[in-house]
């Protein structure tokens, strides 16, 4: 007999119902007749057949009396136990293999002597015969017999199912598998954010490989010397609802976490492979944890495996993964680490780029900013109000700039210009557009000689991107703006009088284009209007048309009268409501 273990039947491996209950007759018979006792009658020619059928046949087959002790064991039976059929008669399961534990079986035999009912249980374990110690299963099928004055006993028959066993496992594993990688597919790098990419990979660890997982990211460029510790950020930590509060013992996510030499941490970055160690002793773990105290923590919390993985892109370490595990019975299989490791090389390539993406996204953002903070201001009786709103998250930094420029005539140049692209190149060129421009508005030429030249200057320096750009020249003295437009949408005119208007006005190809002729149109501003240029941020949906959007705007209720930073504020608070797929640069402007 074996270890008794989970319950079921498998459909594939099961004796055939009429196999059952032929086998079921033929036995009741032969237990009637004394067949398996231990000093049998003799018996008609016919019960010496079925007592060589019974012996000889694959499926192992056992009779066990009212009190569960061996009455006859079959030669298959006998193999599967490594003892001799003899060795079984009169003795009990326990007694024959009496270091498993058979209670779960037992049990089923009892109840089929108690009713009458055949039950069937899988059950696993080790054979004496099989010196390896590996788990195999056993399909076993119980049915009682017996004569006229009661049961005499139980017939078990057993059919090994190990090998079907191990190919569900297989199958299994390959299901697991493809799901996890189908899933990390979809679920891992859904987004050019380091640390959400990495709680994206924490949270398909757990619980799936793990009961704890820790994403950290190397805090400095590169991996220090040996003898000095290591520091890393914390990413992302992810855990199941029993270890919630771990992050207090491990380091919170956003903590900057330290990890001295020899550690597992520090092993697995400095040779990139994975470190693993199960039920490790206090010894082993003080030496696994990046600090000796904290091997008191990890008992009470049960951890029981952990697994070190190094977070690679191509030859350069940019951090590692801790997997952890509290089951006493489970630690990681060389399948789980393979697994594991395929899931966190994925995940690698998707955090390396979100931390590239990261890095050039401050830069642009930085020096467009600090562009934007040295704008001239306005005349005093022109009074100017510029707001820049940066993309979300999932798009790079633009090209958008404005500036309010006082000129020695007492006119004011407004300009809102935008370079088609995004990054760091897209700023570095808004950067030449910008100065080009604010160079032409100072030697006073009007908004279309402005343009014409900054489209030459453009093609002379081989600028690679193009950019659209709106110029007016605004005279207080006259109430009027005389504009020029390179491929840029129109601007607003507000005013108590004649409400929203958007300003009809000759557009020529972006700069850049090569034209190099523009037209300018002078406009009324009437007393009290406000005028408002923008760039195509504001208005631009991919599932809108632009023409819909720009009626959006021209419909708005919008008081000219009102402070400048509040009608920006109703501006954007009603077409930026959501995460918008560009910068938006707008500036607003009206006569006192």
């Amino acid at each position: 007999m074996v270890d008794a273990g989970s319950h079921g039947t498998n459909p594939l491996v099961m004796l055939t119902e009429a196999q059952a209950d032929a086998a079921r007759e033929l036995l009741e018979k032969a237990a009637a007749e004394g067949l398996f006792l231990d000093d049998p009658r003799p018996l008609a020619g016919d019960y010496r057949l079925a007592r060589q059928v019974l012996d000889r046949a694959s499926v192992g087959i056992a009779v066990l009396d009212g009190s569960l002790r061996y009455r006859y064991v079959n030669e298959a039976l006998a193999a599967f136990n490594g003892v001799p059929a003899e060795g079984h008669l009169g003795r009990r399961i326990a007694e024959v293999i009496p270091t498993i534990n058979v209670d779960e079986a037992e049990a089923a035999l009892r109840a089929v002597l108690a009713d009458g009912r055949p039950r069937a249980i899988t059950v696993e374990g080790t054979a004496a015969s099989d010196g390896s110690g590996r788990l195999r299963w056993w399909h076993n099928a119980y049915h009682r017999v017996g004569s006229g004055s009661g049961p005499a006993g139980v017939v078990a028959m057993v059919l090994e199912i190990t090998q079907d066993r191990r190919i569900m496992q297989a199958l299994h594993r390959a299901r697991t598998r493809l799901a996890l990688l189908d899933q990390a597919a979809t679920r891992i790098g859904t987004t050019l954010d380091a640390q959400k990419t990495c709680e994206e990979l924490a949270n398909l660890l757990v619980p799936r490989l793990a009961d704890l997982v820790t994403v950290d990211v190397l805090d400095l460029e590169r991996l220090p010397g040996p003898d000095g510790p290591v520091r890393l950020r914390r990413l992302a930590l992810s855990a199941v609802p029993a270890l919630r509060e771990a992050g207090a013992l491990f380091g919170a996510q956003g903590a900057v976490v330290t990890a001295q030499p020899s550690s597992g941490v520090w092993r697995c970055l400095d040779e990139q492979r994975p470190v693993v160690s199960n039920f490790p002793d206090d010894v082993e773990l003080r030496s696994l944890a990046r600090r000796a105290g904290l091997v008191d923590g990890f008992r009470e919390l049960a951890l029981q495996s952990v697994c070190y993985l190094p977070l690679t892109a191509g030859v350069e370490v940019i951090g590692a993964v801790l997997l952890v595990r509290t089951d006493a019975t489970a630690g990681f299989s060389a399948q789980d680490v393979e697994l594991a490791a395929e899931l966190v090389a994925r995940a690698a390539g998707s955090i390396d780029n979100a931390r590239r993406y990261a890095e050039q996204r401050d830069a642009a953002m930085l020096l467009q900013r600090a562009l934007l903070s040295t704008r001239t201001v306005p005349h005093p009786d022109v009074e100017c109000v510029g707001r820049y709103l940066p993309s979300g998250a999932g798009a790079e930094v633009g090209g958008d700039w404005f500036d309010s420029i006082a000129l020695p005539d007492g006119t004011t140049a407004l300009v809102v210009g935008d370079v088609m692209g995004h990054g760091l190149e897209a700023a570095a060129s808004m950067a030449e557009y910008r100065s080009t421009v604010r160079t032409l508005v100072f030697q006073g030429l009007p908004p279309e000689e402005v343009l014409g030249q900054a489209d030459r200057i453009a093609q002379a320096l081989d600028l690679e991107r193009m950019a659209t750009c709106l110029v007016a020249v605004v005279d207080p003295r006259t109430r009027t703006a005389v504009c020029g437009s390179a491929g840029h949408l129109p601007p607003l005119l507000i005013s108590r009088q004649e409400g929203n208007l958007l300003l009809d006005l000759p557009v020529g190809a972006p700069l850049g284009a090569g034209t190099g002729s523009y037209d300018a149109r002078t406009l009324a501003l009437p007393e009290g209007s406000a005028l408002l240029l923008y760039t195509d941020g504001l208005v631009e949906r991919r599932a809108e048309d632009i023409e819909t959007r720009l009626r959006a705007l021209a419909d708005l209720s919008l008081d000219a009268a009102a402070p400048l930073e509040r009608l920006l504020d109703k501006v954007l608070s009603r077409l930026a409501t959501e995460l918008v797929d560009d910068d938006v640069a707008l500036l607003v402007a009206r006569v006192r």
